[in-house]
């Protein structure tokens, strides 16, 4: 039988794959290069990456030995990977209600937030697993959990930005 360890590589490898693939995707939005092809495997890699996201979650929480969140650096990873699930969905809704690609540079630069949040997720698997990190310069013995009217300023910003996308799609 197969482990959860082993099933969370293999659904992390999808997950971060697709992510670096969506980055570059954006990066390339964000400069204004090949901006049709670049739109396309921007979103269709991100919808990938966020198929593969929920059980790269799963199996990771399972392959921890107490199957429990008893860590700084393993709540930080669910912490920022719920984060880029939210985000990535919002971009992926905006691009789904707009029908077509979208001009201006917010839009990709949201887009490259969330497969950089996925990239920081998968730094902190590595300091977890093996002591090592490129992002040796980040604290990891605190938590960073956002105060609630923190989240609640986030979640208005979010319901906005989907109200306004609605609101222009239904006009147009």
């Amino acid at each position: 039988m197969i482990s959860a360890g082993t099933l969370h590589v293999i659904a992390t490898e999808l997950v971060v794959g697709m992510f670096a693939l969506a980055g570059i995707g954006y990066l390339l939005l964000v400069l204004d290069k090949k901006r049709e092809i670049a739109d396309i495997v921007a979103h269709c890699a991100m919808l990938g990456g966020l198929a593969a996201l929920p059980l790269a979650i799963l199996f990771g929480i399972y392959a921890n030995p107490a199957e429990q969140i008893s860590n700084q650096l393993l709540a930080n990873k669910v912490l920022l990977s719920f984060s880029a699930l939210g985000i990535s969905v919002g971009v992926l809704v905006n691009r789904w209600l707009n029908k077509g690609p979208i001009s201006g540079r917010l839009h990709p630069s949201i887009g490259m937030v969330a497969c950089g949040m996925i990239l920081l997720v998968a730094s902190l698997g590595g300091m977890y697993a093996r002591g090592e990190s490129l992002l040796f310069f980040l604290p990891k013995d605190i938590v960073l959990i956002f105060p609630v009217w923190a989240s609640a300023i986030l979640l208005l910003m979010g319901l906005t930005m989907i109200s306004k996308s609605t609101i222009e799609h239904r006009r147009g």
